[in-house]
């Protein structure tokens, strides 16, 4: 309903962020949708209406009922020019936009933003902002998605990244059964080495099993002060790992049968022992070694703020809670499937 006359509001579309799962509301505001028990982000977004987001955490198999009060979009038009051109500058920021939000993946080559005139770029103090008045609307021909993106925050200041938003998929329809095994194929490779991998992993208590090599390492704190691109490029490098670590020791009882809590000191060090590192990865890190790929993927974690609640499916309720560094930092938006997908097992 409109916050402030309490009509209800229709045309609003209502989904799981990360999912294939959402729906629009009808002329008299109502919607329905079905989810699997666990960690969900609902969003609400509607054309003049403040857009919302709310974590929930679907614990029984019933029916839930939600409220949803949109409070009315204020534009400010300031300046307008009907004649005006677009910014000279509009082109390099979009290009420099691209690299950072899809990534340097060779899926990134592959993913279109079909409405890049829906981007709006400023410079404050050297960093660049992007913000939009509509969802991005993707399609990725490397996964075979169309992904509908809420850009809620986008700042770049230098090699620091700051990225808010939330996605919905849609699949796509292969045109041939070649194409339909690439995207297989390209899914399962994504999947694979993961925060969604390592994660529902964890759940199952089978991090080792599914390749990953977890190790706790204290935290340096010299490395706390650098730049997003230092702490990725010293973390994985600087000295051996510490304390290999069975990461299930770090989960505790949520408030029910369908949550866990995550806490831990410090950092975590995973390795994916399963795949070599994207050539690419050596490059936009700039890491200090020998420039050659290595056959293994090194990343690390830590928690944002306290324990980090995650469902028995590995999904996290706030995604925001944990902050990635290395590899798993490296795979970006043209790498993303959704929460639902897993592999085929060989």
């Amino acid at each position: 309903m409109d916050a402030e006359t309490l009509e209800p509001l229709e045309h609003v579309h209502v989904f799981v962020s990360r999912s294939e799962t959402g729906t629009v509301s009808g002329a008299d505001g109502r919607f329905v949708f079905t989810v699997p028990l666990g960690a969900h982000r609902i969003v609400v977004s509607r054309v003049g209406h403040q857009s919302q987001t709310h974590d929930v955490m679907v614990r029984a198999p019933r029916s839930y009922r939600f409220d949803f009060l949109l409070e009315q979009e204020i534009i400010q038009l300031e300046g307008i020019d009907v004649a005006a051109q677009r910014d000279p500058e509009w082109d390099r920021h979009l290009e420099t936009f691209l690299e950072f939000f899809l990534g340097a993946t060779r899926n990134a080559a592959s993913v279109e933003v079909a409405n890049p005139e829906v981007l709006d770029f400023s410079l404050v103090d050297d960093a660049l902002y992007a913000s939009t008045g509509a969802p991005l609307l993707l399609v990725n021909r490397a996964l075979g998605y169309r992904v509908e993106h809420h850009l809620h925050q986008f700042i770049l200041n230098g090699e620091e990244t700051w990225h808010d938003g939330e996605s919905f998929f849609e699949e796509m329809t292969p045109a041939n059964e070649t194409e339909a095994t690439t995207w297989a194929e390209n899914r399962r490779t994504a999947f694979l080495g993961s925060a969604h991998h390592f994660f529902s992993s964890l759940m199952q208590d089978r991090t080792r099993q599914e390749g990953f090599l977890v190790y706790r390492v204290e935290d340096p704190g010299f490395v706390g002060r650098q730049s997003e691109y230092r702490r990725n490029a010293i973390a994985p490098m600087r000295g051996a790992p510490q304390f290999a670590v069975n990461p299930v020791i770090y989960l505790s009882k949520g408030e029910s049968a369908q949550e866990r809590s995550l806490a831990f000191p410090d950092y975590l060090h995973i390795i994916y022992t399963r795949e070599d590192e994207d050539r690419a990865y050596a490059q936009w890190q700039r890491l200090e070694h020998s420039g050659q790929t290595r056959d293994m993927q090194y990343s690390w974690i830590r928690l944002h703020n306290g324990p980090s609640t995650l469902d028995l499916n590995g999904n996290i309720l706030d995604p925001y809670s944990i902050m990635y560094f290395g590899y798993m930092s490296f795979e970006r938006m043209a790498d993303m499937l959704p929460k639902e997908y897993r592999p085929e097992r060989p």
